[in-house]
């Protein structure tokens, strides 16, 4: 059995860089075959396919890992922990254990698809020019998806409604925005480390182009970040000679900067302010209609700021409150198609003081605050146990409307509680530990070469804290620390990162990168 065994993890390590590029080259194709799936009104093929490869990575991983401990001790984890929420779940009334079990998994593919990952780079230095030449070939893929559906006079729209933003066969806009932001770093290391000047310009034109047209604050804004970024780094670790790779970066940013009131992004937020302008005349009429305004709300609302004691009167001024407001949460000429199950599921008063007895459109009109208000009225209404270890999936949704959170954290912190977010939190602690630690080595190693020069303490550690920082943040770091910093970000302000499958192998891929450039790399360089 053992020898049996050692042919099975001989022959898969041999094959290990193409299984590897295989798997992030049909992600984007897998992408396309979910949309259209979506489209005939039922994905739930592509969805399986998603687990069975979430299941298949996992289990690569484990076996042509030499260190199986540590997948027993985190998979033990993941085990133990979901079987305490399942108990909970069960305990306060289960209402759908096979919803709640596909969020689960979803939320474990970023350290499952991670672990695995980091066994692949330990198998070979060869797995970073499989990584990030499949990420650009992805990134070809993504272009060609874009451009046939326009081509063929079918277009999609990033945003369907108001028909703005250039987006092809791809289903979740969020989620096709993070990984066009994300394959873009590795694109560009791609290119460069063709040393094909050429093929450098021609990824600047095609990825910062296509971040231009998809049309989103996240594309448009990580358009600077990137540009920005490489301009750094190519000045820190090239001085003169980077002036081939900077100036079309800095050409680049001057075309943005140049055509941005043409970007769709820029578009799409002018109609959305167009639309909030008259959502607000709409508000002010209602509270016209109920003999207040919205200066008379600010007014009350520090009054009772200013007496939080529970004085008297504050019943009275509260009543004055929801009096005034109970037309804008409710009337269906202003925000009540918007917040009825809302306030079926909580009642309008809960709501209103959710909201802090607001009377902007620009919260009122937000579907992330919506969705963000729900979660913490859902999370007061539980128990200590509950807070612990989080509440099921199904408690998002309510008389068909689904609230689940689009910003990733928060929804680890509600749906795995205290104790599952801890966790969740520590396995990313462990990334800033390692990049701390590397570079800790580096301004260590900067200064023992200051040791001759006998300069001064003060002059000896400036010096030897740049010379850590440019041991430090090679091109190549720096190109793998900002598609992990952009997956990061993105999770926060935009999510459909850390439980969407599609975009989270990449988040997963920048981790791993990141722990073989700052401990396997060394650890082979030492030995």
């Amino acid at each position: 059995m053992k020898q049996m065994y050692q042919t099975v993890k001989g022959a898969i390590e041999a094959k290990l860089y193409w299984i590897v590029g295989v798997l992030l080259v049909i992600q984007p194709p897998l992408d396309v075959l979910s949309y259209f799936l979506a489209e005939m009104g039922n994905n739930s093929f592509s969805t399986a396919l998603r687990f069975l490869m979430l299941m298949a990575v996992a289990l690569l991983g484990f076996i042509v890992s030499d260190k199986k401990r540590i997948y027993v001790i985190v998979y033990g984890l993941m085990g133990l922990f979901w079987v305490a929420h399942v108990a909970n779940c069960y305990r306060i009334g289960y209402q759908s254990v096979v919803a709640d079990t596909a969020n689960y998994l979803r939320i474990m593919n970023f350290p499952i698809f991670t672990l695995s990952f980091i066994t692949f780079f330990q198998k070979g230095d060869g797995m970073r020019k499989v990584l990030f030449t499949s990420i650009a070939i992805d990134l070809g893929e993504i272009i060609l998806f874009t451009a046939i559906p326009w081509l063929i006079g079918q277009p999609v729209y990033t945003y369907e409604i108001l028909e703005i933003g250039v987006m092809g066969w791809f289903s979740v806009a969020n989620a096709q925005s993070a990984i066009v932001v994300l394959v873009v770093p590795l694109t560009i290391l791609f290119a460069w480390k063709t040393k094909k000047y050429p093929v450098y310009l021609l990824a600047l034109v095609l990825c910062f182009g296509l971040m231009f047209i998809t049309g989103t604050k996240f594309t448009f804004y990580s358009i600077f970040i990137i540009a920005g970024a490489f301009i750094f780094l190519f000045v820190l670790n090239y001085k003169k000679q980077s002036l081939r790779f900077v100036l079309p970066l800095l050409g680049v940013l001057v075309l943005v900067v140049g055509f941005r009131d043409l970007a769709p992004m820029r578009v799409r937020e002018s109609m959305s302010q167009y639309a909030l302008n008259n959502y607000q005349q709409l508000v002010e009429e209602s509270l016209k209609n109920s003999g207040a305004d919205s200066e008379t709300l600010e007014e009350i609302k520090e009054e009772l700021a200013s007496d939080s004691g529970g004085g008297p009167g504050e019943e009275e001024r509260i009543q004055q409150l929801r009096d005034s407001l109970i037309g804008v949460y409710t009337d269906p000429e202003v925000y009540g198609p918007f917040f009825e199950s809302f306030y079926k599921r909580f009642g309008v008063y809960n709501v209103m003081e959710a909201y802090d007895y607001t009377s902007e459109s620009t919260i009122l009109s937000d579907s992330r605050v919506r969705k963000s208000m729900f979660a913490k009225l859902m999370w007061e209404e539980k128990d200590t146990l509950t807070h612990l270890l989080g509440f099921e999936y199904s408690d998002m949704i309510y008389d068909g409307d689904i609230f689940d959170l689009e910003n990733d954290f928060p929804a680890v912190f509600y749906f795995c509680g205290y104790i599952g977010f801890g966790l969740y939190m520590a396995f990313f602690a462990l990334f800033a530990v390692m990049i701390f630690k590397a570079f800790g080595q580096d301004v260590a190693a900067a200064w023992k070469a200051q040791e001759e020069k006998k300069r001064g303490i003060p002059l000896r550690s400036l010096a030897s804290f740049g010379g850590g920082v440019q041991r430090f943040l090679t091109v190549e770091m720096g190109a793998v620390g900002m598609m992990f910093l952009l997956a990061a970000i993105a999770a926060q302000i935009s999510g459909n990162v850390l439980r969407r499958p599609n975009v989270t192998v990449y988040f997963a891929v920048a981790a791993a990168y990141l722990c073989y450039l700052t401990i396997i790399k060394r650890k082979k360089q030492k030995n």
